[in-house]
């Protein structure tokens, strides 16, 4: 059965797992792709999807403070920096590792950023 709302929560962790631009919904061959699974398919501006990462990304955050603010162990902070060769780009992660009351080790992004490959050069 379609579901609609599914469509789009999924569309949302295409465009965040692939990096994909949020204008991917005005390319004429996802339309094309899109209305041929199936015709009934509700067409959305870019704005939706940018709308439904934000809602899911604050939802995800505010799980994250909970789950640190909870956590009785000591919390751990690495950073971690790379660039892209192929897209001539600068990424930056800072992570949370902490140990949970089973004895599991957790980790979380607490913040993902790309810096211009230029602006990289010149902080190394």
């Amino acid at each position: 059965m379609y579901d609609e709302e599914e469509v789009r929560r999924e569309l949302c962790n295409m465009v965040v797992m692939h990096e994909y631009p949020l204008a991917i919904v005005d390319h004429i061959g996802f339309r094309r792709y899109s209305k041929a699974l199936n015709h009934t398919f509700k067409m959305i501006s870019r704005n939706t999807p940018k709308k439904d990462i934000i809602k899911i990304f604050e939802y995800e955050k505010s799980k994250t403070m909970k789950l640190l603010g909870s956590t009785k162990s000591k919390v751990a902070i690495t950073t971690d920096m790379w660039t892209s060769q192929n897209q001539k780009r600068g990424f930056i992660a800072i992570t949370a590792h902490w140990i949970d009351n089973s004895w599991a080790l957790q980790s979380r992004i607490l913040r993902y950023s790309f810096l211009a490959y230029v602006l990289l050069i010149k902080i190394i």
